[in-house]
């Protein structure tokens, strides 16, 4: 997978040890349509697990008895609240675990690519999460004053089940990193096995944010360009960083704080929480509507920001890779 390296790509060589690592990958036939066409099929099967949890969860606590005239019946009703309660949402996330193994098994066993290869390395890997969970909180932070100095938001301290958020952060963790093994390792592995870093960052950022896109409530434009920003964003941080924890961290912390800490729904999605938000229906582009916090301006102001730092700091990695080289032909 050295192609994701090659000066060509706009990135440059990240390191030597990146190269060693990815070098090992043979270059694949498959083209673009095919590779985004296997990340989304796999997808599709892995979410066959969290519905068949869900459909026997919501059998379980829908289906009652009823007396009828021929005797005893039974009634199934299932609305809207069922599907979103806080326990279904917690059962998709914790299912996620079937994503991770059936992207992580197929590529490893399948399309013989190594671990290394999805971002699965051990050196740095606790620094890496939680340097991405710190950064993550950073923002959350300052998006949470933005809402509450200009009045897009209110804050109030809510009822915490607190076993229920220890559950839900254990669910964010494994959902958080799916979705990056999926859009980042995966596909980005996939596509540089044959294009350039830009087209695979492009192509994952697209998927990523259209597979969001189907969420319950709140979508908009402003919406879909920030989760192809974030998709954007987390893609940089796996190459800069050149491991799957970094982006982990970040994706897990940013849903984590943003639902069961503040209170914001998570891409369209209600989640209990320590805090109970009340959004001023009047500035949705600052506090993203229904959507939540994804959908306003704020947030794209911070990924283009965040996205052209990295950019730099990747950029000065190259200059400073580049000049070990250099000295190692004297």
């Amino acid at each position: 997978m050295k192609e994701i390296y090659e000066a060509s790509s706009g990135m440059g060589e990240v390191s030597e040890s990146a190269l060693k690592t990815y070098g090992k990958d043979k270059k694949t036939n498959n083209n673009l349509f095919i590779s985004i066409s296997k990340a989304v099929g796999l997808f599709f099967a892995s979410q066959m697990f969290s519905m068949i949890l869900i459909t026997v969860y919501l059998m379980n606590t829908s289906l009652t008895k009823k007396e009828t005239a021929e005797g005893v019946g039974f009634n199934f009703s299932l609305g809207k609240s069922e599907i979103l309660s806080a326990n279904s949402i917690l059962i998709m996330l914790l299912s996620e675990i079937f994503m991770i193994a059936i992207f992580v098994l197929y590529a490893r066993f399948k399309d013989k690519l190594s671990f290394r290869s999805l971002g699965f390395v051990t050196k740095n890997m606790p620094l890496s999460y939680l340097a991405g969970g710190a950064g993550s909180s950073l923002c959350m932070l300052v998006l949470a004053l933005i809402c509450k100095a200009t009045g897009a938001m209110t804050f109030t301290h809510d009822a915490a089940n607190t076993p229920l958020l220890i559950l839900f952060a254990i669910g964010f963790v494994i959902q958080g990193l799916a979705e990056e093994v999926m859009c980042r390792g995966f596909l980005i592995a996939h596509i540089t096995r044959r294009y350039s870093v830009k087209t695979a960052v492009i192509a994952s950022s697209i998927l990523f944010a259209l597979l969001h896109a189907f969420n319950p409530s709140g979508i908009s434009l402003v919406a879909l360009i920030n989760l192809f920003l974030f998709g954007v964003f987390a893609s940089q941080m796996f190459l800069y960083s050149e491991n799957i924890w970094l982006c982990a961290g970040f994706h897990t912390v940013w849903n984590y704080v943003q639902g069961n800490v503040l209170g914001v729904p998570v891409s369209g999605v209600p989640i209990p929480s320590f805090f109970k938000m009340t959004a001023n229906e009047n500035m949705s582009l600052i506090n993203g509507g229904n959507f939540g916090l994804e959908g306003g301006i704020p947030v794209t102001i911070i990924l283009v920001a965040s996205c052209v730092i990295l950019y730099f700091l990747i950029k000065r990695k190259e200059r400073i890779i580049s000049n070990h080289s250099a000295k190692g032909f004297l």
